[in-house]
């Protein structure tokens, strides 16, 4: 059976890392397909790129251009350097790149010369940095007698619809091509390796899965091939019982239920992402979060079944950079179904509500992140009408410290020993969730409050 190996950009940062994550694979005896994101920081100065060459003068931009593509071009080829030891196969793969790396050019110079970014334009740009070291991975293999081919995640089969920048998947046409195309590949023995988070619509024009959709391409995949074992490899021996960085002393948790992973990733766990463990989830595949440097550690196993430990709470996420909406006045009232009309509004526009809170018809308060907030508020004025959401306030500087753990359900008495908890050191609660599944009890503070918090919690569960 085949297992997936998906290695995220602190993974194959440089030329370096990327020689070692090859030999990893190879040591890997099964069938695999591998998936790979970006070098890292590659997206986030593609991104930046593009923003800004939309606002720089018609004498600017090929300058500006230009020189990040020399950057880019010099970065690449130190990367192939390292990674590639194989004389004919360095060649080749240089040359692809730069060819490459011109089409980028070609792309940004259009934007710049147009002034006009679109969501299709940024997919397209953004693709660039996995398209990039899908090649380097493939011919790192190559170079120590693997074979190997690159793919995109069109070219292997992934096909979604036309949300440019938070695509969705077209499962019936990805299960069957993602089948056909990698199915034979690794049957002939040849290991693919797939550019995560991109993919294409119907019409083969580049989209994206989102920020963190590496993961998301490494799980469909592991779906439509029925693998054996989803592997995520990252720079952390697996989840940890929470943010080290906070409490150095955070533990490795072995075993994740589905439900459990996929409430530490939603409230802010960043080795994986939320949307990734869904696929899994439906097909029953096990996924293992595992640490490139560490690769003896047997890491943190996802699973289906909820295991108890011998703490009722597993771990302890923290989800930074939202904001409060408060909404209320009698307008609410006179106004039928408008929690209905708000969700569906930011819905449509992809904003994701992290929590939801309210007290009476006249009352409602919701979470979602920072950077949404003025596209939100001027999607809800066209929608509800500006008389409502003149009663709009907000809560900045806040955070969601979510507590989780199977351990949890019908425990009783355990939302008033967290929330005694938090009130013994003085911090004030802003809001309260509870997820039906009884796995985590989530709630709002001030981000000031948030270590001490954090480090309370765990050392009275956890510890």
């Amino acid at each position: 059976m085949v297992v997936i190996m998906k290695f995220g950009g602190s993974s194959v940062a440089d030329g370096e890392r990327i020689r070692d994550v090859a030999k990893l694979i190879k040591a890997q005896p099964k069938s695999k397909a591998v998936v790979v994101s970006a070098m890292g920081g590659v997206t986030d100065s593609l991104m930046e790129i593009a923003n800004s060459v939309v606002n720089l003068s018609s004498a600017t931009v090929e300058r500006e251009v230009d020189g990040f593509c020399r950057e880019l071009s010099v970065k690449q080829r130190k990367a192939i350097m390292a990674a590639v030891s194989n004389k004919r196969v360095r060649g080749s793969v240089l040359s692809d790149s730069l060819a490459l790396i011109d089409r980028l050019r070609v792309a940004l110079l259009g934007v710049g010369y147009l002034e006009d970014l679109s969501p299709r334009s940024m997919d397209y740009i953004v693709s660039f940095g996995e398209r990039l070291n899908s090649k380097l991975v493939s011919a790192a293999l190559s170079s120590i007698n693997v074979k190997s081919v690159a793919l995109t995640g069109q070219e292997a089969g992934l096909l979604t619809d036309s949300c440019f920048g938070r695509a969705r998947p077209n499962h019936s046409k990805s299960k069957k091509c993602v089948a056909e195309v990698l199915g034979k590949l690794i049957k002939a023995g040849t290991v693919p390796v797939v550019t995560g988070f991109i993919a294409a619509d119907d019409k083969a024009r580049i989209t994206t899965l989102g920020r963190g959709g590496s993961d998301y391409t490494a799980s469909l995949l592991g779906k439509y091939l029925k693998a054996k074992e989803v592997q995520i490899w990252t720079d952390v021996d697996g989840i940890l019982s929470t943010d080290p960085r906070l409490v150095p002393h955070a533990k490795l948790i072995p075993t994740l239920s589905y439900s459990e992973a996929m409430d530490l990733a939603y409230y802010g766990a960043k080795v994986i992402h939320s949307k990734m463990i869904e696929p899994a989830m439906k097909s029953r595949i096990p996924v293992r979060v595992k640490n490139t440097f560490n690769p003896e550690c047997e890491g943190t196993l996802i699973v289906k079944t909820q295991r108890k430990v011998k703490h009722i709470v597993k771990a302890v996420a923290i989800s930074k950079d939202v904001v409060v909406v408060n909404i209320e006045g009698f307008g609410m009232v006179e106004t039928p179904n408008i929690a209905g009309q708000l969700f569906s509004a930011l819905g449509e526009q992809n904003i994701n509500i992290s929590m939801i809170s309210g007290s009476s018809e006249s009352n409602l308060s919701f979470v979602i992140a920072d950077e949404d907030l003025e596209r939100a508020l001027n999607i809800l004025g066209e929608r509800l009408g500006r008389d409502i959401t003149r009663n709009f306030s907000t809560i900045k500087d806040v955070s969601i410290v979510t507590v989780v753990g199977a351990g949890m359900r019908g425990s009783k008495g355990i939302a008033a020993r967290v929330f005694g908890t938090v009130a013994d050191l003085g911090v004030n609660l802003i809001m309260i969730a509870q997820g039906s599944s009884e796995l985590n009890i989530a709630f709002v503070i001030r981000s000031q409050d948030v270590r001490d918090t954090v480090q309370a919690i765990h050392e009275r569960f956890i510890e």
